[in-house]
């Protein structure tokens, strides 16, 4: 388990990835650079059962991202896995666990407990049917439902309501231009603008310097405004 802070993972106190590897391919993917070089099994998927017991560290109620390392939710992972880890979550309801998967149709196949917030990524319209399919399946279970667009690679057109939650991103360890950026930058106020006025809190990464810097988290409060017949 790792801590985060200024210049790591900014929305989230530690990562702890029981399981670890993906099979999505992304180039820019930071996890897979990482895992070339500490782990002998490099980025193919892997169970860490060891790292269950993790958890008991903790001495007070923190924000955990489950398995930044690779993709628990791909469709690669066993189901048995996910259940392990699920297990160990349950045993936790102090702490706010957020997942994060580009498959969320998924979540649909396991229960997951209210101190569970449960995200998907989107770079692009390309992949914003993903915003759908994240809103049918924390319908289920009633969690927080948080869209990470990191990074961000297109302007997103499609609605963001429903959300909870969005985090916004660009690529990092990337040289760009000034055009390329001012441009990323635009994307990104249209979505900023647009949750403002759906009543979404906004996350912004530091570095992506926008015009309308945000840095919010969902609360009972925001989420109660969005559903208030509790419905999405």
């Amino acid at each position: 388990m790792n801590r985060q802070g200024p210049g790591k993972i900014e929305w989230t106190d530690y990562t702890w990835s029981p399981v670890t590897g993906c099979k999505h391919g992304c180039s820019y993917c930071y996890a897979n650079r990482i895992a070339q070089r500490i782990y002998p099994e490099k980025f193919a998927p892997t169970f860490r059962p060891e790292r269950l017991k993790e958890l008991a560290k903790l001495k007070q109620p923190s924000k955990i991202f489950v398995c930044d390392m690779g993709d628990l939710f791909g469709d690669w992972v066993p189901a048995d896995w996910i259940i392990d880890v699920l297990e160990s979550v349950w045993d936790y309801p102090e702490y706010t666990f957020q997942f994060l998967t580009k498959n969320p149709e998924r979540y649909t196949d396991f229960v997951f407990p209210e101190n569970c917030w449960l995200g998907t990524t989107v770079e692009s319209e390309q992949e914003a049917f993903r915003i759908q399919q994240l809103n049918h399946a924390v319908h289920v279970d009633d969690n927080v439902a948080f869209v990470s667009f990191e990074p961000l690679c297109g302007k997103v057109m499609s609605t963001i309501e429903g959300l909870d939650w969005i985090i916004i991103g660009e690529q990092t360890g990337t040289a760009m231009s000034q055009e390329k950026i001012h441009t990323i930058r635009g994307w990104a106020d249209d979505l900023i603008l647009r949750a403002k006025m759906s009543g979404i809190p906004v996350f912004v990464k530091n570095a992506l310097g926008v015009i309308f810097p945000q840095r919010e988290f969902p609360t009972d409060a925001t989420r109660s405004k969005l559903n208030p017949e509790g419905e999405r």
